[in-house]
């Protein structure tokens, strides 16, 4: 509340409220707050394995129509936030997410099919309307020695919410010590909370409205027709140092299916929901330390963005190489181990699948962060974000169908992983040395990374 608190005593208590209330500041918590009741939810029911049900395999088919759509949409949404509004694109996508949900529930009690594909196409779509809008807001909107916290704060209450929301899945299903499907109840209470997400997001702020504490203004991008927009576009996604980092964006994403699937397959109802509610709590912390450390203006930006990529390597790798030792443990035992709270064991499963979201949640915020240092228009970023999401979307779309197959088992999945993984080092270490520190330009674009190949599209114009 610092833009609220800091200004001098004379000024009316109406003028304070309103410069808070269009604050980067305060635009991040009610970000946060759409973030929490939208894909927060949807990670809640994730973090259970097959959303809650009791076999991946249809739920994972029903992810690949998902995700599909938003390698499609999401560049759409990119051009038509920066030809209209990115408040109202944001708007669109707390709409389709709460059929997604009502389908989980329908197919739990009455085993209803087709719905969970209606609600998948609807999630696809405001998935692709709501990460691209959320990513440039939340990167886009701060002042340029604040993105790192306010991403973390944007990252935070997304995970405070599913903290809420595991908390209900795991007070619903703690005696239920066996395999299968969530109780029924728990979907009708994460419906309504997703519903909140609509009046949230009419709170956001448009990008001409915005009061910065620097007194600096983001540049407003043109409104432009559809299709100079994907020209624009193409010109983003052919600078080297945004297109090194494709596979990374790539290979973010693929190890979800496994880890859902790993913990459908070994685990009891309950301590699926512990272990959502584990991870939960994880990643709020990662996001937090890992926000501050990026805005820890100490250390210059170049060493922060190669220590945080550096860190992000050494942990993936730990991580995938414990997972693939137990999983090619547990995949020769005979009959396959299913472990409940009181398992003998059961520490040592669900560690591995905790762990695994330590750099899952850093990468999210040094993702949002490293583009951060090649762009700071909004309509730049915008399209940077729309690559991120839609590179994350093809991944998570071939491995969803990786998963939904019952021929390609744990160890293979995870396999194809780490190896993709593995593969992007190279390319992401270069895009990664590339960050210079921020230059002053103009009153205008107050910063920009000190690079030749930067390309500065966005010029002042109109907003909603």
């Amino acid at each position: 509340m610092a833009n609220l608190i800091s200004q001098p005593d004379g000024v009316p208590l109406k003028t304070k409220l309103h410069t808070f209330y269009r604050s980067p500041l305060f635009n991040a918590i009610i970000l946060g707050l759409v973030s929490f009741t939208q894909p927060g939810i949807w990670s809640a029911l994730a973090g259970l394995g097959a959303g809650g049900l009791a076999t991946p395999f249809f739920v994972n088919a029903a992810n690949v129509i998902t995700f599909a759509i938003m390698i499609v949409l999401s560049p759409i949404f990119a051009i038509a936030g920066n030809r209209w509004s990115l408040k109202w694109v944001l708007v669109v996508g707390t709409i389709g997410y709460a059929p997604y949900s009502a389908s989980l529930y329908t197919n739990s009690v009455y085993g209803t099919q087709w719905f969970m594909l209606f609600g998948a196409a609807t999630c696809g779509i405001s998935a692709a309307a709501l990460w691209v809008s959320e990513a440039a807001i939340g990167v886009g909107y701060p002042e340029e020695n604040k993105k790192g916290v306010y991403i973390a704060i944007w990252f935070g209450l997304n995970k405070i919410g599913t903290i809420i929301a595991s908390s209900i899945e795991l007070s619903l299903n703690l005696g239920n010590d066996q395999q299968g499907s969530i109780s029924s109840e728990t979907y009708l209470i994460l419906i309504g909370l997703q519903c909140l997400g609509l009046p949230l997001a009419l709170l956001i702020s448009p990008i001409n409205k915005l009061i910065r504490s620097d007194g600096t203004k983001p540049v407003i991008p043109e409104r432009t027709t559809f299709a100079e927009g994907f020209r624009r576009f193409w010109r983003i996604l052919k600078r080297p140092e945004i297109a090194a980092l494709i596979p990374i964006f790539l290979t973010s994403q693929w190890a979800q299916t496994y880890e859902g699937n790993y913990l459908t397959t070994y685990f009891t109802v309950r301590s699926r929901a512990l272990a959502s509610f584990i991870i939960t709590f994880l990643g709020l912390f990662v996001n937090i330390i890992f926000g501050w450390f990026l805005d820890y203006d100490r250390l210059s930006r170049a060493t922060r963005a190669r220590a945080g990529w550096i860190i992000l390597v050494v942990a993936y790798t730990v991580t995938y190489v414990y997972n693939l030792v137990l999983e090619a443990e547990y995949g020769k035992a005979n009959p396959s181990p299913v472990f409940d709270i009181e398992t003998p064991g059961f520490a040592r499963a669900v560690a591995v699948y905790c762990v695994f979201f330590i750099p899952y949640n850093a990468f999210a915020v040094w993702g949002y962060w490293i583009l951060g240092c090649f762009d700071h228009k909004i309509e730049n970023l915008t399209f940077s974000t729309a690559i991120l999401r839609s590179g994350e979307s093809l991944a998570s779309t071939i491995s969803y169908a990786l998963g939904a197959s019952k021929s390609v088992s744990l160890l293979k999945n995870l396999l194809v992983a780490s190896v993709l993984f593995w593969a992007a080092i190279p390319t992401t270490t270069w895009s990664v040395w590339q960050v210079k520190e921020p230059k002053k330009i103009d009153e205008d674009s107050e910063y920009v990374n000190d690079d030749p190949q930067v390309v500065n599209v966005g010029v002042k114009g109109s907003g909603i």
